[in-house]
């Protein structure tokens, strides 16, 4: 039984350890300067939105990406709902990561990845601003707040990630529960 336990123990650290801490890639970012027009006509998906969620990192996808959740206040190309959901590639300036905050509103400009999901990255050209500052900088939106339908374009990300966490803390939970079981019977004997 003490083999059992320990064993098990083992490999719930090595679980936890594995998927808590991804290898590190080192990617170098280069941006071709673009004009506010160029991004437009460049991107599939151009709008400001306030960040309603952020979401947990995925390991699993090319590149480490984090979904964000945007309630849509404008549109000028490639958003037709209220609420969409992009991957932001995720980590440092150097490796064209970016990220939002919550509760803050941003010009977003995003492409389809190779799975059809709209993502963004450093050098997308996103820019923190408010709905007036956007008309100033892009011209009148194609779409507003109220025009936009219900529901939320992209949504479905991955919850791959969440699914091992609990995994992993199920196991880890399981392990300390018999290792402590295991314990009592000797203490008794």
């Amino acid at each position: 039984m003490k083999r059992y336990v320990s064993i098990l123990l083992l490999l719930s650290f090595a679980a936890v350890g594995l998927f808590s801490f991804p290898p590190a890639k080192a990617y170098a970012c280069s941006c071709v300067a673009r004009d506010t027009q160029e991004k437009l006509a460049n991107a599939a998906a151009v709008f400001v939105g306030e960040v309603v969620h952020k979401g947990f990192p995925s390991f699993f996808r090319s590149g480490q990406t984090r979904a964000y959740t945007f309630e849509v206040k404008q549109a000028w190309k490639g958003v037709s709902t209220k609420r969409v959901t992009i991957q932001a590639l995720d980590g440092g300036s150097d490796s064209c990561g970016t990220s939002f905050h919550r509760n803050q509103s941003y010009i977003v400009f995003a492409y389809y990845d190779k799975n059809q999901k709209l993502q963004t990255n450093l050098c997308s050209g996103n820019l923190k601003a408010t709905t007036e500052e956007s008309i100033a900088i892009l011209g009148k939106a194609s779409m507003e707040g109220d025009d936009l339908k219900g529901g939320a374009h992209g949504l479905g990300t991955p919850s791959f990630n969440r699914f091992l966490y609990i995994s992993a803390l199920l196991l880890v939970a399981a392990a300390t529960i018999m290792t402590w079981k295991t314990y009592r019977r000797k203490r008794r004997s």
